[in-house]
């Protein structure tokens, strides 16, 4: 195509639950464009969008995909997004940035967890949306009932298209309604569909628009160009839910949805201005202008197999050229571009420039990262960054030999540099490589890659949950180290009072030494002594907080006196005086948030009893009744599985941190013995 007008520009992401045909479809609306010679199929692994080793071998997409086709003189970038939830970040990654989405729902299936999870996003990113009730050639499948359900389950006006002609192994294609049908070549088996739904459709366009609101009411009808122009008016305003459909596998009703694509869906001019902030902090408006100062985002980075890095980004304003460049505002920091391209899933196509509402990638940047804003260094603009979800399910890493211990945590970091809901990083209190995800696909896909990518063989476990010690009295201790070698010996006294503080107060030391008893060149010494003593604990390894220990007393000797006598002295008096007085074990609380269906409260609540929880309060939310409630991370370690399985997957939760609190005494029981057992065990 010659250069893009702005108003010929639509991009759309493609969402849905898992396995509702997302992939087939791109797949035929290419074939239909002419950009392939032939439809791939899932099951061949030959498809334009799935084409990474574990999208072939699992025949599931796991990374948003983008390609971009041309119909009717308008340039059409897609973006294939995966269903399944443990992959959540590629969706919002993409609705964050795009103009409207197309919504696939199984004819059969009909509203899927995925389903609902993509109009949550697709609601949060106030995004223009159409349903493709796709699979219509299936048995069983049936429009009409998907209809239904979707005006029920969801809020919207939503409205047919399109409908279908013939059914099930008997469907022969579909039928618009936005544009008049030719009534000679209208199937006479959806006459009286046709102008049921027809009349619906005008109807919403008239209800759009106050202008043609009061047309209607007053003549009974309005003009094609009148139709059209409340249909995007309430496409764009999201008043309207267009409903098409179609069998994209077989590529029934591909050619409508393009059509109503083109025809309805809004370009960059129709939607809402994107906001940045300038370089003082002042929001500003990015207007969809090729000629305006330049503002794109950086929604996506990934490693492409065969030339490195790439880095996808969609523009809002102004243009960027291959030879140019552009400044990067959150680096501060000028980036050359080498090569400029649109894609076609791993395939590229170089291009002089692209323009506002175009989704483009450039390889190799050397510092741009996903949530970077590219821009004019005189108009350093920066997009306020996607908001992602918090990953829930942690396991710990163990690498197998000492080649993959050298290799592990850069590997990670990597992976995690493409994914922003992966984490990987080191707990200094457990001593242990944690990962994390958003669930156990999401990880089982993260250690594949790892074997596969970086050649790392590593295995995987529960983490060990970060328990503390704390004193439950005040102690007093002395002890003295002496040794004596035949040269010069060893000697350290001291004396010191150890009490409880405050829950989450902390280490305190208190140096009340008096009279030079023990040289000030001392104390540190015995202070690093009695840290280290904390940190290995006296129960069961496990560090001992929330502890004021008071250094009053000892000796030193002229000669013999050093700095590791007295911390070896300042170690061993500390658990002397711990071995005196009852101790506890306390264990970490999370503050968790559940969102589920009303009809899955009981048993969410009654799973919360049996894990020591604690409810702190229930309430209708937007999308379902919202459960607080404080539990122990020692109770969490498998709740994603086991509330996807209560609630077949329709639930989701947030946890975070809260506090410690003491473990009641027949559990800490357990715990002290198995981490001693583990203690002996780790010794022989």
């Amino acid at each position: 195509m010659s250069k893009l007008d702005v108003k010929d520009v639509r991009n759309v992401g493609l969402v849905g639950h898992g396995g509702s045909g997302k992939t087939s479809l791109v797949e035929h609306i290419l074939n239909k464009t002419g950009k392939t010679s032939r439809a791939g199929t899932i099951a061949a692994g030959n498809t334009v969008g799935d084409y990474l080793e574990e999208e072939v071998q699992r025949k599931f997409t796991i990374s948003l995909k983008l390609t971009h086709t041309d119909f009717k003189k308008t340039r059409i970038y897609i973006v294939d997004n995966p269903g399944y939830a443990d992959f959540v970040a590629e969706m919002v990654a993409s609705l964050a940035v795009l103009d409207s989405a197309i919504l696939l729902v199984d004819g059969f299936a009909g509203i899927e967890v995925g389903t609902i999870s993509s109009w949550r996003y697709c609601d949060e990113y106030k995004l223009p949306r159409a349903v493709f009730v796709n699979k219509l050639d299936k048995e069983h499948s049936d429009f009409y009932r998907v209809l239904a359900s979707l005006q029920e389950g969801f809020s919207g006006s939503f409205i047919p298209f399109t409908i279908p002609v013939g059914k099930q192994t008997g469907l022969k294609g579909v039928v618009s309604l936005w544009k008049t049908a030719d009534a000679a070549q209208l199937p006479e088996e959806v006459s009286a569909e046709f102008s049921e739904y027809r009349e619906k459709l005008v109807e919403a366009a008239a209800d759009a628009d106050d202008e043609l609101t009061e047309k209607y009411l007053e003549e009974g009808t309005l003009s094609e160009e009148e139709i059209a122009r409340g249909l995007k008016k309430g496409i764009a305003a999201r008043t309207i839910v267009p409903v098409l459909c179609g069998a994209g596998e077989k590529g029934a009703g591909v050619e409508e949805l393009l059509e109503f694509v083109v025809d309805c869906l809004p370009s960059p001019l129709d939607v809402p201005t994107r906001k940045a902030k300038n370089a003082k902090g002042e929001e500003v408006e990015l207007k969809p202008d090729p000629a305006a100062p330049l503002a794109a985002y950086v929604f996506k980075t990934m490693t492409d197999p065969y030339i490195g890095q790439l880095t996808y980004f969609r523009v809002y304003s102004g243009t960027v050229r291959a030879d140019v460049g552009f400044y990067n505002a959150n680096k501060e920091t000028q980036e050359r571009i080498s090569n400029l391209f649109i894609m076609e899933g791993k395939e590229q196509t170089s291009v002089a420039s692209v323009g506002p509402g175009e989704v483009a990638a450039v390889p190799k940047l050397k510092i741009t990262a996903a949530g970077d804003t590219l821009c004019d260094q005189a108009h350093p603009y920066k997009v306020d960054p996607i908001v992602f979800p918090e990953p829930m399910v942690r396991l710990s890493v163990k690498p197998r030999s000492r080649a993959d211990e050298d290799k592990i945590m850069t590997a990670l970091n990597r992976i995690a540099e493409e994914d922003p809901t992966f984490k990987a990083y080191r707990n200094r209190e457990t001593k242990e490589d944690i990962i994390a995800g958003m669930g156990d696909l999401h990880l089982n896909v993260i250690m594949d890659r790892l074997k596969n990518k970086f050649n790392v063989s590593a295995d995987t476990a529960l983490p060990t949950v970060p328990y503390k010690e704390a004193i439950k009295g005040k102690a007093s201790a002395r002890y003295r180290h002496k040794k004596q070698t035949g040269g010069r010996g060893q000697f350290g006294e001291v004396e010191l009072e150890i009490s409880p503080r405050g829950r989450g107060e902390g280490f305190e030391f208190v140096d009340n030494i008096v009279g030079g008893v023990i040289s000030k060149n001392f104390i540190p010494s015995v202070e690093k002594g009695v840290v280290e003593a904390l940190e290995r604990g006296i129960l069961a390894g496990f560090q001992v907080v929330d502890v004021k220990v008071r250094l009053y007393d000892g000796m030193m000797h002229t000669v013999d006196s050093s700095d590791l006598a007295f911390k070896l002295a300042g170690s061993m008096a500390l658990q002397k005086a711990a071995s005196q007085i009852e101790m506890c074990l306390l264990e970490p609380i999370m503050e968790v948030e559940v969102v589920v269906p009303e009809e899955y409260m009981g048993d969410i609540t009654g799973i919360f009893n049996s894990k020591r929880g604690r409810i702190l309060g229930m309430e209708p939310g937007s999308y379902g009744q919202v459960i607080r409630v404080l539990v122990p991370e020692a109770e969490m370690l498998n709740y994603s599985a086991e509330l996807r399985s209560i609630t077949g997957g329709r639930g989701t939760y947030t946890m975070k941190f809260s506090r410690y609190e003491e473990v009641p005494s027949h559990i800490a029981q357990k715990i002290i013995e198995q981490a001693k057992k583990q203690k002996e065990e780790g010794e022989k």
